[in-house]
């Protein structure tokens, strides 16, 4: 085990698992299940809704998360549905929470590098923007990955998003050990990078393509970047 560092955080969507399709699917499950209950919507119509929803919340600039149900609320506002909504919101979060699990897929290399930091006794751990902690339990759960972590902190539960530096300190506290003991691993230089190194955590940084971070002009450095999550062993192991 790398000297002084007790834990490894991960960042879930875009760095363990990521979706294939995205918005447009979730439109299509949405608009299957209002006409299943009697309302004659669209995908069309549903997508643009939840697009609609999705500018309005980024509007607001807010660290704060609000739940899927709420949100699942304002699409059915934006589609001049109002009296209903008492009796069709669970059907459709159930359809929404369906073409999350359908759309999903995994990293070839997430699973082998969880089981072998712990194999090495590394405490594992989650750090997560989600409007809903059932969908990511549930994918964490459908890929063998549930099991494996320590500690899972989720802005659905916190409702501090990243990078606040509240819900960084909630997972610490969740393992008990010190940022300086901690490397968080994510493809987000404002979320995940900014956001652990703002804690004094090791940051990094997981990209697409490895790109020149002088080149960005980034308001912050990773420790250490990444294209593929197998890299990060050696790293772990130096700090």
């Amino acid at each position: 085990m790398g000297i002084g560092v007790k834990a490894v955080f991960f960042d879930a969507g875009g760095t363990l698992v990521d979706s294939r399709v995205g918005l447009p699917l979730r439109a299509k499950f949405l608009a299957e299940r209002l006409r299943s209950l009697g309302y004659d919507y669209g995908e069309t119509e549903v997508l643009k809704a939840l697009r609609e929803v999705g500018e309005y919340v980024r509007s607001l600039g807010t660290d704060i998360e609000y739940s899927r149900r709420y949100l699942l609320t304002l699409m059915l506002l934006k589609l001049g549905l109002r009296g209903c909504i008492y009796r069709i919101l669970e059907p459709l979060y159930e359809a929404y929470k369906e073409a999350v699990l359908a759309d999903v897929y995994i990293y070839e290399d997430s699973v082998s590098v969880l089981e072998t930091l712990k194999r090495r006794g590394f405490l594992l751990g989650l750090i997560s923007n989600t409007t809903d902690y059932e969908s990511l339990r549930d994918i964490l759960k459908k890929f063998g990955m549930f099991e494996l972590f320590d500690s899972i902190a989720a802005s659905a539960l916190t409702l501090w998003r990243k990078p606040r530096r509240e819900i960084f300190m909630y997972a610490l506290s969740q393992v008990d050990v010190e940022p300086r003991e901690a490397v968080h691993i994510g493809d987000s230089l404002k979320n995940d990078v900014a956001g652990a190194k703002s804690v004094g955590m090791y940051a990094v940084w997981k990209v697409r393509n490895k790109q020149s971070l002088d080149s960005m002009q980034a308001p912050v450095k990773p420790d250490f970047v990444v294209e593929k999550l197998s890299e990060v062993l050696d790293f772990v192991e130096l700090v």
